[in-house]
């Protein structure tokens, strides 16, 4: 049994090493973080961004391998998916922004007025698909 959780924790952490490398290798090639980071004026902290996001992708396939529970139940569930919300939220409007997705969606379709609504329905879209999941589903 011990052999096992051994086996267990070293595959986790390589798994989860491997993914945050993964992700975190797309996002710098497409200069996500450094974007977002220059956006929110805190530039001097990117490199935490990027630790940050390899923590959470390590840790996030270490809680999916070993089913761990959380201490505090609801509340802690509440912080976490203001946080991941957020984050979910930030990343998007960044990488939006680096592709430039919304100035040729919005030639397009020739939309020239209203294309906060367009943000807004998206947004609004985005909650509806996350209260849709964990909600109803």
């Amino acid at each position: 049994m011990l052999i096992r959780e051994i086996f267990l924790s070293i595959y986790g952490l390589c798994a989860g090493g491997l993914i945050a490398a993964s992700f975190l290798a797309f996002l710098s090639m497409i200069g996500v973080v450094p974007r977002l980071a220059a956006l929110t004026k805190s530039i001097k902290y990117a490199r935490i961004y990027e630790d940050c996001i390899a923590a959470g992708g390590i840790l996030g396939t270490a809680v999916f391998i070993y089913h761990w529970s959380v201490p505090l139940g609801y509340p802690l569930l509440i912080i976490f998916g203001l946080f991941g919300g957020i984050f979910v939220g930030c990343l998007i409007g960044a990488l939006a922004e680096v592709l430039k997705s919304l100035p040729i969606f919005s030639t397009r379709i020739k939309l020239q007025d209203g294309i906060q609504y367009s943000i807004y329905a998206l947004a609004l879209g985005k909650m509806l698909g996350c209260y849709l999941q964990f909600f109803i589903f």
